[in-house]
Order: C-alpha cells, then sequence, then structure tokens
C-alpha cells in the first residue's frame, strides 16, 4: 500500500508484475507500469487481463453476436494500427500477446473499437463530452485548472474506470491516462511537463468520415502526449498530422489552453482564448471554418452557454473545489428541463458521463469521478508525482 497525502487517498496493491504494480482505489484500477514499452506490456496484461476480459466480453463479444462485426474486420482494424504504429506502441502489444495469451487481433480490435464503431456507424455519434479551463486571473492563484467529462455509452461503466501510469525508460516522457481496461489511447492525459490532452467527438460538425488509409489518431496521441513539453508543441505536431477521425482536442499546459478542431475531411483549426479562460464542446466554434455555430443531440451549445457563464460567474475563484463544484452542476434538472450544468448521472439525451476528471496542473493531480448512482464513486484524488516516482 502507498499512501498520498490524506488516509482516503489511500492506493491498495492488488497485484505485482516485474517492475509494474497494480492498485485499487474506491474502484478505480491503476496500473502503474515501468521499463521498456515491451515490459510495461508485459505487466499490463499479466496484471489486467481479467478486465481486459470483462470489457471484451461487454463490448466486443455483442458486436460479433449482432453481425456488425466480423472476423475479417477485427484482422483488418488490428493489423491497420500495428502496421502504422509508433515501435513504442508496437512493442507494448507484443508485451500484451506475451502475458495475455491472447492474439494480436483480439488485442487489437478491443483497443481500436471506438474508431471502428464510428467508422460502422454503429456506435451513436454526437456524443456529449465537455472541458472547462481555467488559468491566470480566472482561477485563485493564477494556476491552470482543468475540468473534463467524458460522456459515453453506460456500458463503459460495466468495468472499472482506470488510471494507467507510464514510467518509460527510453527518454519518453513520463505520463498518466484515464480510460478503460484494454483501450489505451490518450483519451484524458496529463504528462510530467504539466502537458494535458483530452479527446472529444467532433463527428457532428467535422464528418464521420473514417480513413482506413491513416493510422489511427488515437495511437498518435499516445506518442505525442509523450513527447511533448508545452501546449505550443502539441498544437505543431498536430497540425502536422491528419486525423483519421473528426475530433476535437483540448490542450493545456501551465500557462495556456487551445482546443483544435479537426475534421477527417476539412483539415484542422485552432480556436485560442482571449480571457484566460475557455469552454470546449462538441461543436467546432472557430469561426475560421466558415459554418455556423451547430447544436447536437447531447446539446452542446447549452453545455457551452452554461459553463462560459459559470467560468464567468466564479472568474477569480477557481481552484480545484470549485471546478469540481462546477463539474457537479447537472445539465438537467430533475423535470427534464436544461439545468445550470454540464453533467448527465444517467442518460435522458444520448448518452451519460462515464466519468469525469479534474486537473490541477502546476501540482501534477487528478481528481476522478463517477456520477453514475448505480456505480458512483464521489470525487477521488491521485497524485501523479508520487506514481511517476
Amino acid at each position: 500500500m502507498i499512501k498520498t497525502a490524506k488516509p482516503e487517498e489511500e492506493l491498495n496493491l492488488i497485484a505485482e508484475e516485474g517492475n509494474g504494480k497494480l492498485y485499487e482505489c474506491k474502484g478505480f484500477l491503476v496500473p502503474v507500469l515501468s521499463g521498456s514499452s515491451r515490459e510495461m506490456g508485459t505487466q499490463y496484461g499479466t496484471m489486467m487481463v481479467e478486465s481486459m476480459q470483462k470489457a471484451y466480453d461487454v463490448l466486443v463479444k455483442p458486436a460479433f453476436k449482432s453481425g456488425v462485426l466480423a472476423d475479417e474486420d477485427a484482422k483488418v482494424w488490428a493489423e491497420r494500427a500495428v502496421s502504422t504504429f509508433s515501435n513504442h506502441n508496437r512493442e507494448f502489444y507484443k508485451g500484451l500477446e506475451k502475458s495475455t495469451g491472447w492474439s494480436q487481433v483480439k488485442i487489437g480490435i478491443l483497443d481500436q473499437l471506438m474508431e471502428f464503431g464510428a467508422y460502422q456507424a454503429a456506435l451513436h455519434t454526437f456524443s456529449g463530452c465537455t472541458s472547462i479551463f481555467a488559468w491566470k486571473n480566472f482561477s485563485k492563484d493564477g494556476h491552470m485548472y482543468i475540468g473534463r467529462n467524458m460522456d459515453w455509452s453506460m456500458q463503459y461503466n460495466e468495468f472499472p474506470q482506470v488510471l494507467t501510469v507510464i514510467n518509460p525508460d527510453d527518454g519518453r516522457y513520463r505520463y498518466a491516462s484515464i480510460g478503460w481496461p484494454g483501450i489505451y489511447c490518450a483519451l484524458t492525459a496529463l504528462n510530467e511537463h504539466g502537458v494535458y490532452l483530452d479527446v472529444h467527438d467532433g463527428t457532428s460538425m467535422g464528418g464521420i468520415v473514417i480513413y482506413k488509409d491513416r493510422p489511427p489518431i488515437t495511437g498518435i496521441l499516445s506518442d505525442i502526449i509523450s513527447d511533448t513539453a508545452s501546449v505550443e508543441g502539441l498544437i505543431k505536431r498536430l497540425n502536422g498530422t491528419n486525423c483519421s477521425a473528426s475530433l476535437i482536442l483540448n490542450l493545456a499546459d501551465e500557462s495556456s489552453a487551445a482546443s483544435m478542431e479537426c475534421s477527417s475531411l476539412g483539415g484542422n483549426r485552432v480556436r485560442l482564448s482571449d480571457n484566460n479562460s475557455m469552454v470546449a464542446v462538441n461543436s467546432f466554434l472557430n469561426p475560421d471554418w466558415g459554418i455556423h455555430r451547430r447544436d447536437t443531440l447531447s446539446h452542446s451549445l447549452e453545455r457551452l452557454s452554461n459553463m462560459t457563464r459559470r467560468l464567468d460567474e466564479n472568474k477569480g475563484s477557481i481552484d480545484v473545489k470549485k471546478t469540481c463544484e462546477l463539474m457537479d452542476l447537472p445539465l438537467f434538472e430533475a423535470d427534464g428541463t436544461i439545468g445550470k450544468g454540464c453533467t448527465k448521472p444517467t442518460k435522458i439525451d444520448i448518452d451519460q458521463t462515464t466519468h469525469q476528471v479534474v486537473t490541477d496542473v502546476s501540482k501534477r493531480k487528478i481528481w476522478l469521478k463517477v456520477p453514475n448512482p448505480d456505480y458512483f464513486v464521489d470525487w477521488t484524488p491521485f497524485d501523479l508525482k508520487t506514481l511517476w516516482r
């Protein structure tokens, strides 16, 4: 067992493999991986295979059974990923194969299922993620604070939410990402230099065309977060990337934030803040696109308006506690009318909030929460500096 600042932050050690350790805290799983990419893949697979199988059973098996997914599809999408991976990611997969006994195809289709689902239009689009950023004169102490909702299908609460901590020994930067068992992409991530990245679905604005002849963007993001030391570096790296799917990538470091709106058909546009705060939803908001602000089935524009107002009302007082309070405000009132916030503990429109993340960038600390009443876990802090050590 290791301890961070408070007794309630205790992480319970439940498994070890080589230099890797698996902790549990209030239902969250925390694999802490160290070494070469292959060693870290081996550690992850050995310690996480049961949770990976549960995710596979919930997400992949029904797709095979319904006919949405066939054996040939799984082979094509796994090969697409592995053949275009960096050597780091390819070696991680090899470690997974060795430790789980799973084939490359089984590993790959679970990891790539979200993009495959969009390609098949088998998963709903227009999902309702929200991110808020406050820094300098908007925050209480001038530091960067970030709140983020991952909104997706309730299926993704049927297995643990996972905080994966990466400690590579090859010169890449240490980072941590929040996701699910066997799904490794950097959907929400922070590295040791305080560089932050999160991902929103952008298909409602950028198009639902998925490019099979491009590397999956999810693998590229994992490489970029482990190699980049500033938000300016992130923007430049992403400007050189043709995304395989339409996304909104929200980027930050200790001193600034940006939102990059990426269309698989039309390239990328960067949206910057003019007042040291920012809200990102699932609509493209950069006027350079030449298109109107469009709402989505997940009430993007209502969430945008709500959270912009909440930040303005609390200008100069944003800290971790206030960010958690703002992210706890619901999008819908009890009678179904639009409320003052952005969070959906249960499905009322098209999705629900699977988990929430609040980040204190300067301290390299995050807080995780599961708001769904059937799986509820209140705000739980994790000190990444301790886990990186």
